[in-house]
């Protein structure tokens, strides 16, 4: 169905805002369950921790297939699909009776989650270019922040009258919604429907081409490097300020919110930065905030200090740090490739949640004593501190 609604209109801005977010809803919304949903079924915190983890590896793994497809097919039937699949796991994950169960759902709700951000980047990169296209991304990732800030207040409000499945009822809900919202609103925006895009050859082809461009490589790595700074946070933040520190469910959800907010302010500054800055300096200062508050973190853990604000204050630095970097890495590295902008918007996504990925191998090697605010601020001080390096070292000369 289409619309009189322009690709450009406010209205679109928002729903391709509302598409982006369905990443961190999923992600952020359950974290206040955790330690119960550990509880629920018998399993150690470890193994619940993997709801986050399998939902990441199912996204991962499928954008790197679903942005060569909206490519060929279009933006709109790939975000109608993957929304559909995506509400019915939530059902699928409300429902289940061990954590296997659980997290076999997760995953394939991960899968069909990670049409909505690749389609939603590829609908920015066919409908805006240049200083538009930072504007736009930065409009979009701004309000994206707001579902990292909302998700883990209604997920502790969830657990306040209910139990932890009321949590993917709501996300099975919020997917339906944006099924109704892309049919009746989003016009297609890629008229340019190549066969040969589908050939793996020609797919591997291409994802080789970006990942040998130096502007690209440049660009992705400082949103690689700030991925595992936030998922070392999200993954462990709830076992400390909950678990270790003694705060209540609820109470996470505001500490949550306080970094979130340094995210938007980053995004929302961005957006009135980049009107006469190009993407290269932009990245260059939001990755030096990020080593302000890699060096915070740092100096927090070395001094011993066992306090939430040792953990939440550096954080909110380095999310201000990333709002600022975030879009202008997305458009800078999307700019040569406006013809594949679905696979590009893919393999930066990928490229991303490489982050998460590293950040899980870090968790996995920490000491004996578990998760800790002390190992947790450690790997997060490290992966925060290194994407100014990497853009300096990375980026081609006339960048």
């Amino acid at each position: 169905m289409r619309t009189s609604i322009q690709p450009t209109s406010l209205a679109i801005i928002i729903l391709l805002t509302c598409l982006t977010g369905i990443t961190p809803l999923s992600i952020d919304m359950p974290l206040a369950g955790l330690p119960s949903l550990a509880i629920a079924f018998g399993e150690p915190e470890s193994n619940a921790q993997l709801v986050i983890g399998v939902f990441l590896a199912g996204f991962a793994i499928a954008q790197l297939v679903l942005g060569p497809v909206s490519d060929r097919y279009g933006r709109r039937p790939v975000l109608l699909a993957g929304l559909t699949v995506y509400a019915l796991m939530g059902v699928a994950c409300l429902m289940a009776e061990n954590l296997t169960m659980l997290l076999t759902a997760r995953f394939v709700q991960g899968v069909a989650a990670c049409a909505a951000p690749v389609a939603a980047r590829a609908v920015v990169a066919d409908v805006y270019d240049g200083p538009a296209a930072q504007r736009a991304m930065s409009i979009v990732t701004a309000g994206m922040g707001l579902a990292p800030i909302a998700a883990p207040m209604i997920g502790g409000a969830l657990l306040l009258w209910f139990e932890w499945p009321a949590i993917f009822v709501t996300l099975a809900a919020s997917g339906t919604a944006m099924f109704l919202a892309v049919l009746l609103m989003l016009q297609e925006t890629n008229p340019r429907h190549q066969r040969r895009d589908l050939r793996p050859g020609r797919v591997l082809r291409n994802y080789g081409q970006m990942l040998a461009n130096r502007t690209f490589l440049s660009f992705s790595m400082p949103s690689l490097l700030a991925g595992g700074a936030l998922f070392s946070f999200i993954s462990a933040a709830p076992f400390v300020i909950i678990g270790q520190l003694g705060y209540v469910p609820q109470a996470f959800g505001v500490f949550f919110a306080i970094v979130m907010i340094g995210f938007i302010t980053g995004a929302s500054l961005s957006a009135r930065l980049s009107r006469n800055r190009s993407p290269a300096v932009m990245v260059q200062i939001g990755t030096a905030v990020m080593l302000l508050g890699a060096g915070l973190m740092l100096g927090g853990a070395l001094l011993g200090i066992h306090h939430v604000a040792a953990l939440i204050a550096p954080m909110a630095v380095i999310m201000h740090g990333t709002g600022l970097m975030r879009p202008n890495s997305i458009a800078g590295a999307m700019a040569p490739f406006r013809d594949r902008a679905g696979a590009a918007s893919a393999l930066v996504g990928f490229l991303q949640l490489g982050g998460g990925v590293l950040a899980g191998i870090v968790a996995s090697t920490r000491p004996e004593g578990g998760i800790t605010l002390f190992s947790t601020s450690i790997a997060i001080a490290c992966f925060a501190a290194l994407p100014l390096g990497a853009f300096l070292l990375l980026r081609p000369r006339q960048v």
